[in-house]
């Protein structure tokens, strides 16, 4: 008769599986559970003993799974998941009670635009929560599937891992942003005429690090162009900005009485770049979370907010 794996498993020990599967490092995984390395091993010897397999082996990076690892991992781990969901549905989600650390990692042209805003949204609901906000950089996705990030806020992002569920909340319409005095004194501009002037954008990783939306416009009009200045910095970008004739385009949601220095000109062409829905991404596990419904619904508020207090598109 084959033995019964599940009967006398540790649901603590199956917990540290799957941190080790995703991390393949012993040190990696002692920091995601917040115990020593020893614990680690300790742990893994039991595995090792209770499956009667090696589970992972050494190599120089670290661990490499065996195929039992991975056949584990992959059939556990939706089960495992949704009785997490299910334990913690069973408690009574208040956010005044709320005293954990919330992550959430936000583009680069999203920081300045509503950054502050969430953080104030979230403490008037949550007053003992701390919020901790990331630049989205391109480990980003994999620190959602590993719980390291909450939340993440992006322009929708292309080729998603399977544990990453997104969620369209809000349409940004972008917009060209100069400093007071600038030659051009026009409150819409045509996409050639604004390829007269030089440009400045910031590097978003995963959606424009390697090619600006702003070429790919440009170099379908058949137009000269120059991209004089990129940064990762919005602030860096936006002080360049200040103090020459550049032009960058920025979130139609970015908050003008935060910047007095710069002037909004709209574009007259109906670009598609122009255009840009805005996504939630978080794990699926996560997907019906109270805390997570929760969070998404005071995004979507601040976007919405943002929205009516701008200039009509």
């Amino acid at each position: 008769m084959a033995k019964n794996l599940f009967q006398n498993l540790d649901l603590n020990l199956l917990h540290v599986f799957f941190i080790l599967y995703q991390e393949r490092n012993m040190r990696l995984t002692a920091n995601r559970l917040f115990v020593t390395q020893p614990a680690i091993s300790k742990s893994l010897q039991k595995l090792r003993h209770h499956f009667d397999e090696e589970l992972f082996v050494k190599i120089s990076t670290g661990l490499e799974p065996t195929s039992f690892a991975d056949k584990l991992y992959k059939s556990v781990s939706p089960i495992y998941q949704n009785l997490e969901i299910a334990i913690n549905s069973a408690n009574v989600f208040s956010p005044e009670a709320l005293d954990d650390t919330l992550n959430i990692a936000l583009s680069s042209f999203l920081l300045n635009s509503i950054g502050s805003k969430l953080y104030g949204i979230i403490h008037a609901a949550a007053p003992n929560c701390k919020v901790h906000m990331y630049k989205w950089s391109n480990d980003t996705l994999a620190s959602i599937q590993q719980d390291q990030i909450h939340l993440g806020i992006n322009y929708q992002v292309s080729q998603l891992p399977g544990e990453i569920s997104e969620t369209v909340i809000a349409q940004d319409t972008f917009k060209c942003y100069v400093r007071n005095g600038h030659p051009c004194k026009k409150n819409i501009i045509t996409i050639p005429e604004a390829a007269e002037f030089d440009f400045a954008t910031i590097i978003a990783a995963d959606w424009n690090a390697t090619r600006t939306f702003a070429q790919q416009v440009f170099e379908k009009y058949n137009l000269d162009y120059s991209i004089k200045f990129r940064s990762e910095l919005p602030s860096a970008v936006i002080e360049a900005v200040s103090k020459t004739d550049m032009i960058v385009p920025l979130s139609g949601f970015l908050d003008m009485s935060l910047y007095p220095q710069l002037r909004a000109i709209k574009f007259k062409n109906k670009e598609k770049w122009l255009q840009q829905d805005i996504a939630t991404y978080i794990h699926y596990k996560n997907r019906s979370s109270p805390l997570m419904n929760w969070l998404s619904h005071l995004i979507a508020q601040v976007f919405d907010e943002s929205s009516q207090k701008s200039p009509a598109q």
